[in-house]
């Protein structure tokens, strides 16, 4: 199912709630203003942190393409193969034979795995999309010291401190997420998504592995809208 026709789609709205410090860094390093501390979080046009639904997408994704390698289904192997699973298929010298744009996709759609076929492929879009989650309320930020490792020695590097920035646990965003056009394997897979990120064992942002980044999400609303729907509303009987 691509997206010449609206078949459903499913609307899930609540909070995302920071169970641990998060750090997403921004590109302020590079700012000549002095308060500024060597590593800021990202932040929106107020001053105020957000975390990127992109960032939200690529941590679901990584853990569900693990998941699916786990269980022997279907799924990319990009790291050791370089190439995701179109090529992999010869899609693009199969696709020389077609006439119409929509028998490419449909052809691509057809011959990739399940994590393309949800989050996206290099032939067409994904079924998930991810908002920005933007803070709700008022900024808590802290700040940490982190210094360089030298790799040879496992001690400290001399000259190699530095200051970070991370966003209080506890603070909340805003989490809209949106499914379209899935068909009933999709369905389950989005439940579980949802259940894992409902969780809290997932992270974000850098600086994971010194016990940074753990998040949930809290769900307000789970809407789904069929064709059945879209008729009784617009009064198309």
């Amino acid at each position: 199912m691509l997206y010449d026709k609206f078949v459903n789609k499913y609307i899930i709205k609540g909070k995302l709630v920071l169970i641990d410090p998060v750090h997403i860094g921004s590109s302020s390093k590079n700012s000549l203003d002095p308060s500024n501390v060597d590593n800021s979080v990202l932040k929106d046009s107020r001053g105020k942190p957000v975390i990127p639904g992109a960032s939200v997408k690529g941590v679901v994704r990584s853990y569900f393409e693990s998941v699916l390698k786990g269980i022997g289904a279907n799924c990319c192997d990009v790291l050791d193969n370089k190439k995701c699973c179109t090529e992999k298929s010869n899609v693009k010298d199969n696709a020389k034979k077609l006439r119409t744009f929509k028998e490419k996709a449909e052809l691509a759609y057809e011959k990739s795995c399940e994590a393309c076929r949800l989050f996206g492929g290099r032939e067409f879009a994904g079924k998930i999309h991810i908002k920005d989650c933007y803070l709700i309320g008022t900024p808590s930020f802290e700040y940490r010291d982190g210094v360089g490792i030298d790799r040879e020695t496992g001690a400290a590097k001399r000259g190699a401190k530095y200051d970070y920035e991370v966003v209080s646990k506890g603070s909340e965003f805003d989490f809209v997420m949106t499914a379209e056009n899935l068909n009933e394997k999709q369905e389950k897979y989005l439940s579980f998504i949802l259940d894992t990120l409902k969780s809290g064992e997932l992270s974000i942002g850098g600086k994971t592995s010194r016990g940074l980044g753990s998040f949930k999400i809290e769900i307000d609303t789970n809407q789904k809208q069929t064709a059945d729907d879209i008729k009784k509303l617009l009064n198309c009987d």
